[in-house]
């Protein structure tokens, strides 16, 4: 009976898990269904007028996208070489096992045949102490007894094994088809990449002529402010707004063109509300600045909001704090734009990536990977442009590094 109610309270949290997953992925589905709205709602807006970059969102969405599909089956590949590992492991003890029962049924079916088959009416008849005989009675039930203990383990090793073998074998299968839809997802981004390619060695010369425009660059400034205060909206839907203190102006000239930054976060500091990173953040990705907050930018133009980091192509973005994704999408002027709200009002923001690895929705912690460098957005170099903002408003991310 009680193992009856075991398995019932089993069968109930199994239930309530199912349920509050699925739950939890349809909200998912709902905020994304949100978000690509918006999306869609901004690029309609009458100011905007269509750029050479425009060229450039299929395929840059599409490299991310694909990139984000290799590196899910990367991780589902580690999972599964890992539990074939524990296969392999539990074959190989419950191998042992049955090698080690089947030598101990010998034994028994051996002393069984010495003992002349242990029949008890033989042993009452051949004239032995009475004494004697009960003993060696109970002795050869004893012998029995275990033989039969032996034998329903050594079927029920048989059975594990075959489930066993039977599971080694589905995930091989499993992993066979995730090495064959790697094969086939690399194919698809090389033939994205060159697309892409063909794009940049046409229009190269506009893109970088129009970006340069300083009415191209207030739209773009423009676009990403009504992104913001939508998310905010957005947000505040979701829940209640938290009463937050604005913080005191940040200083914004503690960062020189053409310093280079080594340290980048790590997860030591996600456990920690972002507002007590001050002093203590570190950036989200190595390399050089060359476009500090608050600089004029070359040839006219609004003044640079956040930092942009001169990187290698390809290299590993960590969110600087923990939060959720509120935006992952292509956003003209900025490429592949990453935004993390940290609560309280703080959002970070990362820009010109080659792929995006997080969606609306996701949880990250600081220190996790949440994208790759590129230069995508019509940008002439791959780097990383970096903005902080709370309330809205930017502010100098060198005045919270430690």
């Amino acid at each position: 009976m009680r193992i009856f109610y075991a398995l019932l309270l089993f069968c109930l949290a199994v239930s309530t898990q199912v349920t509050a997953d699925s739950g939890k992925q349809d909200e998912l589905k709902d905020l994304r269904t949100r978000i690509q709205a918006l999306q869609a709602e901004l690029e309609q807006t009458h100011e905007d007028q269509s750029e050479v970059t425009d060229a450039l969102k299929e395929s840059e969405r599409s490299i991310s996208d694909t990139n984000r599909g290799l590196r899910n089956l990367e991780s589902r590949q580690r999972k599964l070489a890992q539990t074939l590992k524990q296969l392999a492991s539990d074959t190989e003890t419950t191998e042992a096992e049955i090698s080690s029962q089947q030598i101990h049924l010998a034994e028994l079916l051996r002393e069984h045949y010495v003992q002349g088959g242990n029949d008890a009416l033989k042993l009452m008849l051949n004239g032995q102490n009475p004494g004697e005989v009960a003993r060696n009675i109970e002795y050869y039930a004893y012998i029995g007894r275990a033989r039969a203990e032996l034998i329903r383990q050594h079927r029920a090793s048989l059975d594990q094994l075959r489930v066993l073998q039977e599971n080694t074998l589905e995930q091989n299968n499993a992993l066979s088809l995730i090495k064959q839809e790697r094969v086939e997802q690399k194919k698809t981004l090389e033939a994205e990449k060159q697309a892409r390619q063909q794009v940049l060695y046409k229009l190269s010369a506009q893109i970088r002529l129009q970006r340069k425009e300083i009415n191209t660059l207030v739209r773009d400034e423009k676009r990403l402010t009504r992104l913001i205060e939508k998310l905010a909206r957005l947000a505040a839907e979701n829940a209640k707004a938290a009463k937050i203190v604005k913080p005191k102006p940040h200083a914004s000239d503690t960062a020189k063109p053409g310093q280079i930054v080594k340290e980048v976060v790590d997860a030591s500091l996600a456990g920690l509300n972002f507002s007590r990173l001050k002093g203590r953040l570190a950036l989200p990705v190595a390399g050089e600045i060359l476009n500090k907050f608050g600089q004029n930018r070359e040839g006219g133009g609004p003044a640079w909001k956040g930092l942009f980091i001169r990187a290698r192509q390809g290299h590993e973005v960590r969110s600087v704090g923990s939060g959720k994704v509120a935006f992952a999408d292509w956003l003209r002027g900025f490429g592949n734009l990453l935004i993390i709200d940290h609560g309280t009002g703080y959002l970070s923001l990362y820009s010109n990536n080659e792929s995006l690895y997080k969606q609306p929705g996701d949880s990250v912690r600081a220190g996790d990977v949440v994208a790759t460098v590129g230069s995508t957005g019509g940008q002439d170099e791959p780097g990383l442009y970096f903005e902080l903002r709370h309330q809205g408003n930017p502010f100098d991310p060198m005045s919270w590094v430690k």
